[in-house]
């Protein structure tokens, strides 16, 4: 990835100048369980429906990849806080 534009601020990154390049993988987890509450669920039936689905909303459950080109200035403000939460001291819940 060559320098451009800050993806955050939109400031103009000149050729030699220091950016960065964040990459953001999100991928879905799977613990090995799988809770069914329903007795007259039928596993075979939702397979099906599922190969129905488009291949690219199917992917996009399972796995996103965002790029992305930051100043240095924007760098710091993603590191300091890179989920945005409240800042505080109060916990997440």
């Amino acid at each position: 990835m060559s320098s451009g534009i800050c993806s955050r601020c939109s400031r103009i990154i000149q050729p030699g100048d220091l950016f960065y390049s964040l990459l953001i993988k999100v991928s879905s987890g799977f613990d090995g369980v799988i809770n069914i509450k329903d007795e007259k669920y039928d596993i075979s039936e939702e397979f099906e429906k599922v190969k129905s689905y488009p291949e690219e909303l199917i992917n996009e459950e399972v796995y996103r990849e965002f790029q992305y080109v930051l100043c240095p200035r924007c760098k710091e403000i993603y590191c300091a806080n890179p989920l945005n939460l409240p800042l505080g001291g109060s916990e997440p819940e």
